[in-house]
C-alpha cells in the first residue's frame, strides 16, 4: 500500500468492490474504506481533513495493528475476510 496525505495507506484493486452502501465525509483510525473506483485505503493518522465529493464508504475496521503501517513510503498489507 502506498502513503497519501501521511494519514492513509492506499492500493489499487483489481476492480471496483462495489457502488452500494452508505457513503461518508467523515473518517475514523482504522477505517478501511474505498473511494469510487477499484481501490481501498486504511486511515492510520486523523489530520482533521474531510474526505470531499462523493465521500467514502467504510468496508472495515482495523482494531489492532493500525500503528503498523503508521511508517513513511509504502507497506506490504495483507487482508482477511473474518465473519
Amino acid at each position: 500500500m502506498n502513503d497519501l496525505f501521511e494519514r492513509e495507506k492506499f492500493a489499487h484493486l483489481p476492480r471496483a468492490i462495489s457502488t452500494e452502501g452508505k457513503r461518508t465525509h467523515a473518517y475514523e483510525i482504522g477505517d478501511a474504506y474505498w473511494p469510487p473506483g477499484p481501490d481501498v485505503a486504511v486511515f492510520y493518522r486523523h489530520d482533521g481533513q474531510k474526505i470531499p465529493a462523493p465521500g467514502v464508504i467504510v468496508i472495515g475496521k482495523i482494531d489492532s495493528g493500525v500503528k503498523e503501517v503508521d511508517v513513511p513510503g509504502s507497506v506490504r498489507v495483507t487482508f482477511e475476510r473474518f465473519e
